[in-house]
């Protein structure tokens, strides 16, 4: 039995999602070493505008060395998760691999636009540090969740339930903060509506129906 269940192992998913993972790892480790402060203000940033955040400017900000460490750790993790996803249900459609990261940097390239646009650059800054703060937290999340189906494979469906449950969680949380933040920040109806429209829904929309033809057809 202890056989069977190591040969599942080994043909549901390569050696290299492990190692990858240990990188991600490994990775966040040193950053965690060098700037300890980042990990400290992630949670805060659930209740807080990320800009209001002692040193948030520095340690969360778009150019801050934390938030290309956390982002490239996301693009990893992401990836590596819709890989799973896909080996597991034998669709060999691996473009999708780079779809979490796309959604990204969409709703990412939305938000600067819309700021440039409007000449109101500071009602959607504590929504692109939010954006990023989601995507760090997301991450790092789903690496436990990825171990977990590695060495349980059995467990399968279950690990589809907790991806779905994660993500959707964060979504939702980032979606009704992203709304506080644009009223607290005193932004007009109209941004509003657009940010919920066109830099939430839309993406989410578009990432539907090119996916949906995969999975169910």
């Amino acid at each position: 039995m202890e056989e069977m269940e190591l040969s599942l192992r080994e043909e549901l998913f390569p050696h290299w999602v492990v190692y990858a993972l240990l990188f991600t790892i490994t990775m966040l480790s040193v950053l965690k070493f060098q700037k300890e402060m980042v990990f400290s203000q992630m949670s805060s940033t659930f209740f807080k505008a990320p800009s209001s955040l002692p040193n948030a400017r520095e340690n969360l900000s778009f150019l801050g060395l934390g938030n290309w460490v956390l982002l490239l750790n996301y693009f990893v993790v992401s990836g590596i998760a819709a890989f799973m996803l896909l080996s597991y249900l034998e669709i060999n459609e691996y473009w999708l691999i780079a779809l979490p990261s796309l959604i990204y940097l969409f709703q990412l390239s939305s938000l600067f636009f819309v700021g440039s646009l409007s000449g109101e650059f500071k009602y959607v800054k504590d929504n692109i540090l939010l954006l990023n703060f989601t995507a760090h937290i997301s991450g790092i999340a789903l690496i436990p969740i990825l171990f977990i189906w590695i060495l349980n494979p059995q467990l399968s469906e279950y690990m589809l339930v907790s991806l779905a449950s994660v993500l959707t969680l964060f979504y939702f949380i980032r979606l009704v903060r992203g709304f506080l933040l644009a009223i607290r920040n005193k932004a007009l109806w109209y941004y509003i509506i657009l940010y919920l429209c066109g830099l939430e829904i839309w993406p989410i929309v578009v990432g539907y129906l090119l996916v949906s033809p995969v999975f169910i057809g």
